[in-house]
């Protein structure tokens, strides 16, 4: 992002950024090290107005996404997206994926990536060129991403919709057996 700023000098500096704010971004794309003078504009407007700029960028779409190639979003990001817990505010986004693995943050998201060898046999749904994972997919997914909470919701979606939910996520809700007798009862 700083890189296209900085090809876009004419357009960005009397609009968004002061001259010289312009040039701290510049040395920051060729990696000079900053004075303290610097450093303070770094940390004041500017990382606010970069922040904003990405905010946009990553709202009309996921850029990074496309490079991945073979990719889907599970997890709660998902599930919100499929209509089943509109109230989360997700910060974790899970991408499953066959190229990197790790973890950046983007504004207030942080995006994990999982690798995995294929996603062939996956379930997923394209909407507006990003792949999201279906229900199912998302509680299978559960064994990859060691995500106990998705794996919670997931039940209690279930338990709450029904086939409506999934058609296939039933044995996940076995009933457990508990021993009252540990439990001094």
């Amino acid at each position: 992002m700083i890189n296209r700023i900085v090809s876009m000098e004419e357009e960005v500096v009397p609009t968004l950024f002061k001259p010289v704010q312009f040039e701290v971004i510049k040395k920051l794309k060729d990696g000079k090290k900053l004075n303290e003078n610097e450093k303070r504009y770094l940390r004041g407007n500017i990382t606010r107005k970069l922040e904003i700029i990405e905010k946009i960028k990553f709202k009309e779409d996921y850029p990074f996404l496309e490079t991945l190639g073979s990719y889907y979003i599970t997890g709660l990001e998902a599930l919100k997206h499929n209509g089943y817990g509109w109230y989360f505010d997700v910060k974790i986004v899970e991408i499953i994926n066959t190229k990197i693995d790790g973890k950046i943050r983007i504004g207030d998201k942080i995006f994990k990536f999982i690798r995995v060898k294929s996603i062939q046999n996956s379930k997923y749904k394209i909407d507006n060129r990003i792949k999201y994972a279906s229900n199912e997919q998302i509680s299978k997914d559960v064994g990859i991403t060691k995500n106990k909470y998705v794996e919670l919701i997931c039940k209690e979606m279930f338990s709450r919709y029904g086939k409506m939910f999934s058609r296939t996520y039933r044995e996940l809700l076995k009933p457990i057996k508990v021993d009252y007798s540990n439990y001094g009862v």
